[in-house]
Formats: C-alpha cells, sequence, structure tokens
C-alpha cells in the first residue's frame, strides 16, 4: 500500500483546492434543481412520509347529538437504507510529476496558482464525477419506478447491496399506453394523457408535470396529433405545420380540458461511465419511452453526511455534500486527487408519482 505524504505540488494550500472546488460549475448537472440537496444525520436516508395524505378530505353533516364519524389515518408510505459512499480519483504519475517539475523550474518560484494545469484539472474531474454519479442515480431511479440495481454495466466496483427498490403500487402507479407514441401517425398522445390523469386523480394523485428525456420528447412533439394540436388554423389549412418546440407543445397541452394544466420537463443528460478495463460508455440516465407524472417539480432530496477526517499530510476541502482530497505517494511517487460523498437521491415522491410507458407496452 502506498505511503502517504504531503502533497508533490509546491505551494498548494487547503485554501486554493477550497476556491477551486467552489469555483466548479455545477450548472449542467440537473439533480440539484429536482432533488436539492439536504444533510442528514446518522448516514442513514428515508423518504418523507405520508406522501399520499394531503389531500383535502371533507367533512361531513353531523346531528347536534350524534357521534363524529372518525377519518382513517393514511398508512405511512415510507423508504430508507444506508446512505452509499461515492468515490472518484485520478492520479498524476511518476511520468507526468517529471512535466510538472520542469514546469515549476521555469516558473522560478512555488506559486501553485501560476501551474494550476497540473492540479485544477483533476480536482475538477473529481468535482463533476462525484455529480455525474448523483445525476444517474436520480434520473435511472425516477424512470424506472423507483428501482436501480447497481451492476458492472453501470458501476465499475460492483456493490449490489444498495440496490434501491421503492416497491410503488404496480397497480396504481406504473400505467402504459394505449397507443405507441414512437409510431406518429397513430399516437393517441392526448387521448392516452387524459386516461392516465383521470385514473390518478381518482386514486389522490395531481400530476402537474410530465418528466421525459430527450429521444421521448421528440416521438411527442413528431407525432401527427401534436403537430396538428399546436399548429395556427392557417398553418393546418395549408398543409404548412412544423414540428413544435417545447414551448409550443407545453403551450398546447395547458389548453387541454383534461389535462391538468400539465407541463413537459424535458431532461437532457448524457452521463459517461468507465469500466474497470478503461472503455467508455455514453447515455441519458432517464429511460428512452418513459413519461414520470408528477404534481411538483420538486421530486426528492439528495440526502448526505459528512465522515469526519484528520490527516494533516491530506489537503481537503469540503462544498455541501462533495469532499475533495489530495495527497502525494512516495512509493510509488504520485500525485492523487479524490472526490467522494456519502449522498444518494432520495425518492420522496415515489408513492405520489405515475410511471408511465409511453410504447403501449406494459411494465416487465
Amino acid at each position: 500500500m502506498a505511503t502517504i505524504v504531503n502533497t508533490l505540488i509546491a505551494g498548494l494550500t487547503q485554501r486554493m483546492v477550497q476556491a477551486r472546488l467552489n469555483s466548479a460549475d455545477a450548472r449542467p448537472f440537473l439533480f440539484g434543481k429536482h432533488f436539492p440537496v439536504k444533510r442528514v444525520n446518522g448516514f442513514m436516508w428515508s423518504t418523507l412520509q405520508n406522501q399520499l395524505a394531503k389531500q383535502n378530505v371533507a367533512a361531513d353533516l353531523h346531528t347536534d347529538n350524534g357521534t363524529i364519524v372518525r377519518k382513517r389515518r393514511p398508512i405511512f408510505e415510507s423508504a430508507k437504507g444506508d446512505i452509499p459512499f461515492i468515490s472518484i480519483s485520478r492520479e498524476l504519475k511518476r511520468s507526468e510529476i517529471k512535466d510538472y517539475q520542469t514546469a515549476l523550474a521555469f516558473a522560478q518560484d512555488a506559486d501553485a496558482t501560476k501551474l494550476v494545469e497540473f492540479w485544477g484539472a483533476d480536482v475538477d474531474f473529481c468535482f463533476n464525477g462525484v455529480q455525474s454519479e448523483l445525476e444517474y442515480i436520480a434520473w435511472a431511479l425516477v424512470s424506472n419506478a423507483g428501482k436501480l440495481s447497481f451492476t458492472t454495466s453501470n458501476n465499475a466496483t460492483f456493490a449490489n447491496e444498495f440496490d434501491l427498490d421503492y416497491d410503488v403500487d404496480a397497480a396504481k402507479q406504473k400505467k402504459y399506453t394505449g397507443s405507441n407514441w414512437g409510431v406518429a401517425n397513430t399516437a393517441d398522445i392526448i387521448g392516452d394523457l387524459a386516461t392516465v390523469i383521470k385514473a390518478a386523480k381518482a386514486d389522490g394523485m395531481n400530476p402537474k408535470f410530465g418528466f421525459v428525456n430527450l429521444d421521448t420528447f421528440y416521438k411527442i412533439a413528431s407525432a401527427d396529433q401534436i403537430v396538428k394540436a399546436c399548429a395556427s388554423y392557417v398553418q393546418n389549412a395549408v398543409g404548412m405545420a412544423q414540428t413544435p418546440d417545447l414551448e409550443q407543445v407545453n403551450a398546447m397541452l395547458r389548453r387541454q380540458a383534461w389535462l391538468n394544466g400539465l407541463q413537459l420537463v424535458v431532461i437532457d443528460q448524457t452521463i459517461t461511465r468507465e469500466a474497470q478495463d478503461g472503455t467508455q460508455t455514453s447515455a441519458n440516465p432517464f429511460a428512452t419511452d418513459r413519461m414520470v407524472l408528477s404534481n411538483s417539480l420538486t421530486l426528492g432530496r439528495t440526502q448526505y453526511d459528512i465522515l469526519a477526517e484528520n490527516n494533516p499530510a491530506i489537503i481537503r476541502a469540503e462544498r455541501a455534500h462533495t469532499v475533495i482530497k489530495k495527497y502525494g505517494t512516495a512509493e510509488p511517487q504520485g500525485e492523487i486527487t479524490i472526490g467522494q460523498a456519502d449522498a444518494v437521491p432520495v425518492l420522496d415522491s415515489a408513492y405520489s408519482n405515475v410511471y408511465l410507458k409511453t410504447d403501449g407496452s406494459a411494465w416487465s
């Protein structure tokens, strides 16, 4: 095992690493908006309880001397588990240390800010790596109806003890369309949505937003029914209707009497995963041919805790749930950067969402 020593980057301080971490751009990641970050105690996650208990139940008329009817308390609908450990690292190897030392000699002083390319990029890489994993978990989980398994295809270090399954109500929440939305001339998107939303409201849910990935939105926007519904009278009359954009589709959906003011939210994201053999694959973690109907833009919370550490040889910086560490190793000689988080996106809305397959086939 390598011996940990102080950083090999001359002049590098904790304040420099903290400043670099604070400046990292988190805007490309969507989970922070729809799964806001929240610290918890004890490295355990849990969903909010009673997510189906918020509908208003009307009072009844009673006689003056009669017994008041007791309303039932809702069954707790909650899930919980251990918060997983997420980590990624990069090494500045001995051959690259030579390049750094050459650059340092030409710089003529030990000012690490002038040689930021030798350490700053690894801080950014590790920060982005942690956010990418949380982004993947959030959208893969929600688009697969609260179920996510970790295998060697989506996790280089297989750890199936953190498989997630919210065990949602299949009969009420896992629906499929009556038509295949990928077939432009036969897709009845408005009719399918009206049917699903009516059933959802009867079961105490109140869908206001429909989350889809970019491929599924393209199928929706390209469907003959949607193109015609979004076009003006003149465009339809002369056959000049064109594929609408998200704003036009949402404006049309808002006008539909039976769709509860539904608005689409498009998840356009690409996560790259590297296997142990170095091969990389990139894909949108939000599954295609799925729509998640929710009553809120907030689907849950990214819950985290921080493990206290105190090693004087290690430079350590924190930003919310993310910890960055830097240190050197004597044998083999190198500079290590680690990004880590004890964090997980928690699907608080698991039991108030409708999970819709849009290809006309039932959930397997």
